[in-house]
Formats: C-alpha cells, sequence, structure tokens
C-alpha cells in the first residue's frame, strides 16, 4: 500500500475526512460511529478509515490524543466535550473495523496486520481509560 502508514491519519480517506471535519459536529462523529459499530456487514477501507479518524477525534477529546495530532483536529476539539456513550460507541467501532474491514484485508497483505491492529488497540485503550 505505497503512501500508507498504520497510524491514523496515515491514508488518503482519513486525510480526505479531516478536511471535512471542521463542517462536522458532535453528532455527526456519532452517525458515523454508530454505523460501523452497528453494521453486521463488512466495512470497506474508506469508511473504516474515517472510522478510525473520527474515533481519534473523540480520543483527543478526552485528554489521550495520538501521538501525531493533526491540526485540525486541535481546531475541532475546542467545541465541545465527548461523553462516556460515545466513547463506547467508537471502541466498537474501531473493534469492527480491526476485525472485519477491509482496511484490516489491505494490511494483512501487506504484512503490516501487527503493527495496524497494535496501533488499533492502542486507540481502544485510550478511549476506554
Amino acid at each position: 500500500m505505497p503512501g500508507w502508514g498504520t497510524g491514523s491519519f496515515e491514508n488518503e480517506d482519513a486525510q480526505k475526512w479531516l478536511g471535512k471535519l471542521s463542517a462536522l459536529r458532535i453528532d455527526d462523529l456519532k452517525q458515523i460511529l454508530g454505523r460501523a459499530a452497528d453494521q453486521s456487514d463488512y466495512l470497506e477501507a474508506p469508511d473504516a478509515s474515517i472510522v478510525v479518524a473520527a474515533a481519534e477525534v473523540l480520543a483527543t477529546m478526552k485528554g489521550a490524543p495520538p501521538e501525531k495530532l493533526p491540526r485540525e483536529i486541535v481546531d475541532w476539539t475546542t467545541k465541545g466535550g465527548s461523553t462516556a456513550e460515545i466513547n463506547e460507541l467508537a471502541v466498537r467501532a474501531v473493534d469492527k473495523v480491526r476485525r472485519n474491514s477491509e482496511l484490516k484485508d489491505l494490511w494483512l497483505e501487506a504484512d503490516g496486520l501487527n503493527e495496524w491492529t497494535a496501533a488499533l488497540q492502542d486507540l481502544q485503550t485510550r478511549l476506554s481509560s
């Protein structure tokens, strides 16, 4: 996967979504995460990348940002705080990405699954703490 990395924002889909973040509200993030968490189907890579990026926004709002924090998130998180309910939703959505998504399969093919899985588990821990 040329040009990709295992970080939450090291892909084109997450980068595009960050460009739209300023126009979103917390309810929009809740909708993104809820669709993924409650969907029984396989998540396509673009949707999975956006779920991870949205979950990183919530982790940042909790005071547990990623190591490489995009400026767009810093600016957006001044809009308010997250709730235990939406954080739990984010944990479930990230778990769905980690277990049943095209993104997982792409990392398996690229021999980066262990590093990518560790990054998602770290995100889930930051959301849960």
